[in-house]
């Protein structure tokens, strides 16, 4: 992933800058190598932002970034001194590990460190199907699989066996919300496959004066999406089921703004941008590619896909989301559709 390399004496008043303009990773470790300070970017530089690093004598680069560790692990490694697995994500009450032969003595470490937590899960599955849901099986405490989780100031409920769902989307989550509540004017808003709701309704929840479509092919993601609406009192939310590339169709030239949170397929819906987006529709867009060239190739791709079609593309914002595997990440790219005369 991309970042800044720089002498250790001038890498303090550089973090400081990147920061002050939002655009330091805070999901992954700077680090110290041969006298050199390598600090990660959340997003491209801007020429103001080159010029700064030209002149504190820094130059981007690219290279691969461990990830912060989370706090709530630090009594789990003191109670676990062992070198095993001990990386977990929260569902509300419900902690789900990874597959390991250790899962009772890390469960009990979770509990015994979380007392919010209830229940501890296991992965039993990789991500499949057409609902990208995944198989799970109970380790210790109550036996549960319906997570209340909190977010952004709003609260789903789902059973997390049978919906896709991922907390390290919160970020962009909070990050998309923003961008819309900032917007000169009440967007339009178009997520595709939504889920049990979680952009859209950060969303509705940022801009009440938007309006809101949620496109949902999953009976069950669908069913949690409508309560979940109801649980966090939004209004401007219309939830629909079915399938993107015929709900679109209801929507043409509707859309100011389109959420794309299926990096596995999202360059076969990019038809279904095209019939549903705006003059200047601004997309976000989430995908997969090969670690250190994921951005420059999906842009590309993203390019050429509209040029063939007659339209232009403007990138806005690109950043690495998040390590999907050791040779490829997820990214999100936004940009901006026009017509070839604009």
């Amino acid at each position: 992933m991309q970042g800044v390399k720089i002498e250790k004496t001038k890498a303090e008043e550089l973090r400081k800058y990147l920061r002050a303009a939002g655009l330091l990773d805070l999901e992954h470790k700077i680090f110290s190598k041969n006298g050199q300070v390598y600090i990660p970017l959340a997003a491209r530089p801007g020429a103001k932002v080159l010029t700064k690093v030209k002149k504190l004598g820094g130059k981007l680069c690219n290279v691969r970034f461990q990830k912060q560790i989370r706090k709530r692990g630090e009594s789990v490694r003191k109670l676990i001194k062992e070198d095993l697995p001990k990386a977990y994500d929260l569902l509300g009450d419900i902690a789900v590990i990874n597959e390991t032969k250790h899962a009772k003595k890390l469960a009990r470490a979770i509990l015994q460190a979380n007392p919010n937590v209830k229940t501890v899960v296991m992965k039993k599955s990789a991500v499949s199907g057409k609902y990208r849901t995944r198989e799970f099986v109970h380790i210790l405490g109550k036996k549960n699989f319906v997570a209340t989780y909190k977010e952004n100031g709003a609260r789903f409920v789902f059973d997390i066996r049978k919906v896709f769902f991922s907390s390290r989307l919160a970020y962009e989550r909070k990050r998309i919300a923003d961008l819309v509540a900032k917007a000169k004017k009440a967007e339009n808003v178009m997520v595709m496959f939504a889920g049990v709701g979680p952009f859209a309704i950060e969303i509705a929840k940022a801009c009440k004066a938007c309006n809101v479509v949620a496109i949902e092919l999953n009976a069950n993601a669908y069913k949690s999406m409508v309560e979940n609406i109801k649980l966090n009192k939004v209004t401007n939310v219309v939830a629909i089921k079915g399938d993107v590339a015929k709900a679109v169709k209801k929507y043409k030239g509707w859309a100011d703004r389109i959420v794309m949170p299926l990096p596995k397929s999202s360059y076969s819906f990019l038809g279904s941008v095209l019939v549903a987006a705006r003059e200047r529709c601004i997309v976000h867009y989430y995908c997969f590619g090969k670690a250190e060239k994921a951005i420059e190739e999906n842009e590309q791709k993203i390019k050429e896909f509209f040029e063939k079609r007659g339209k232009k593309v403007r990138f806005l914002f690109s950043r690495v989301v998040r390590p999907y595997s050791p040779s490829e990440d997820e990214v999100v790219i936004d940009f901006e559709i026009r017509s070839s005369q604009s």
